[in-house]
């Protein structure tokens, strides 16, 4: 977060760009693997576990989960 004139804190322009496509993961049924891409190259330490919860949402709506998804999971969960 950055300050603006008046002081008050103002998201940074990644973070924007990251909840932006967190939004629209969080809304596409079949969430774009270049979105998932974008954000796993931009993603920030903090933001890490919000999109670990994502992509658990998204996994939990379908009776067969992506495997490319839950290894994206695996991967960031260390």
């Amino acid at each position: 977060m950055t300050a603006d004139e008046t002081g008050r804190k103002q998201p940074d322009t990644r973070e924007m760009f990251l909840r932006y496509l967190l939004d629209k993961v969080r809304e596409d049924p079949y969430p774009s693997l270049q979105h998932l891409d974008m954000i796993e190259e931009s993603l920030t330490p903090d933001l890490v576990p919000e999109y670990i919860q994502v992509l658990i949402d998204k996994s939990k709506e379908s009776e067969f989960p992506s495997g490319e998804v839950l290894a994206r999971m695996q991967r960031l969960a260390g």
